[in-house]
């Protein structure tokens, strides 16, 4: 390889280095660190770095792509300067690269088609583009054609090929235990999603929201243990559908944990009972919450709940379909339902909601505090324990 483009590519690679680093930073700081500002590259809905690295294509074999471009840009450096470190050092593995400017032509022609494809991903599908990654394909691009021989990558991908079939005959047993790292690495970040939080975020929120039913729920009045030592409070609307999953976390959690109340709060967002709304978002929740609170009368306020969450009724006869389902004396509930009593009831706990300043639902409130967002069940799992070191922190 010439001095001239040993140089290019070596600047090349240095760019690539420093944007890939950045990208890692970025990546960081919107997986880690809470509160953490906006990147400088964040300039919109459209143009967002931060956005685009806390999506699940993000990642690959769940390694950051960002990592993986590091990777990448000290695989073309080391072999960029392969031919000098063998004469450094006598080495023999390093006699197996024999066409060092033929691999970095493939290797390069290889990063910008998978680029080509991240950029449709991300312009298609996230509808969100990365600057920084977007200079990065272009890098790899040109690293390609620096190194590329005249006829369009035949060659070096011809002498790819066989200097790796060659390389491996030479050092089968090497390349296997290598290849068997390799896939074990990528096998334990794969399954443990330790650098892919997002991943593992979805995934557990994925394996609630996709069950028809609550195959937790339980009846009654009461979820969960009344003498527990961390209560928990849920604010939600029966036509969201992230209360609908949470629901059914919750119904797990009591599950899991015997030492955890739950407490459910109606907060609907519709205008019918809620002067906080002014808009038409949820309407129709008020009546279901009526028919839920109604339920408590005839002892399966929570079988109500999972009933209406898992059918979703559109009106009143839909409802009492639920009910009976439950056998619940329906022309009593109906009767409960459009009651002063419950009317009041729920007055009561819309401003109970509206005094928490609510910023939406579902929002669970443990030791008051607040943490309006769909979480992933372990994560709902943590701010229990959270809440038992807090309470022997103040013993």
């Amino acid at each position: 390889m010439s001095s001239k483009k040993r140089i290019l590519i070596t600047l090349l690679c240095l760019i690539g280095l420093i944007l890939s680093f950045d990208l890692v930073y970025i990546y960081i700081k919107t997986s880690f660190l809470e509160g953490a500002p906006k990147s400088f590259c964040s300039i919109n809905s459209f143009i967002d770095c931060d956005g685009v690295a806390q999506t699940d294509k993000a990642f690959f074999m769940g390694v950051p792509l960002a990592i993986w471009g590091v990777v990448l840009y000290l695989l073309f450096l080391f072999l960029n300067f392969v031919d000098k470190i063998k004469e450094k050092i006598n080495f023999p593995l390093l006699n197996v690269f024999k066409n060092p400017s033929s691999y970095i032509a493939t290797i390069g022609f290889i990063s910008f088609c998978i680029s080509v494809s991240l950029a449709c991903i991300s312009l298609f599908d996230i509808r969100k583009i990365c600057i920084l990654c977007f200079m990065t394909y272009f890098i790899n691009l040109f690293i390609a054609l620096i190194a590329v021989k005249k006829d369009f990558f035949i060659t070096d991908i011809k002498n790819t090929i066989l200097d790796f079939i060659q390389g491996v005959k030479e050092y089968t047993t090497l390349f296997l235990v290598v290849l068997l790292l390799v896939v074990l690495t990528l096998g334990f970040f794969s399954q443990s999603l330790i650098l892919a939080p997002i991943i593992k975020t979805n995934k557990s929120i994925k394996q609630f929201s996709e069950l028809k039913t609550n195959i937790y729920a339980i009846s009654g009045n009461t979820l969960g243990n009344p003498d527990g030592d961390v209560s928990v409070f849920v604010y939600g609307d029966f036509m969201c559908p992230f209360c609908r999953v949470m629901n059914i976390m919750l119904h797990k959690l009591v599950l899991d944990d015997k030492n955890v109340a739950v407490y459910h709060v109606n907060f609907p967002l519709d205008s019918a009972c809620n002067p906080t709304v002014k808009a038409k978002i949820h309407p129709g929740s008020c009546i279901l919450s009526k028919y839920a609170l109604a339920a408590q009368n005839q002892g399966d306020y929570w079988g109500m709940v999972s009933g209406i969450y898992n059918k979703l009724p559109r009106n009143e006869k839909e409802i009492l379909q639920v009910a009976k389902s439950l056998n619940l004396d329906t022309d009593k509930l109906y009767k409960d339902a459009h009651s002063a009593t419950i009317d009041e009831y729920l007055e009561n706990q819309v401003y109970r909601g509206m005094n928490e300043r609510l910023m939406g639902t579902p929002t669970i409130i443990i030791d008051g505090i607040p943490h309006s967002e769909i979480m992933p069940y372990f994560k709902l799992q943590k701010l229990v324990k959270q809440s038992r070191i807090r309470h022997a922190k103040q013993k």
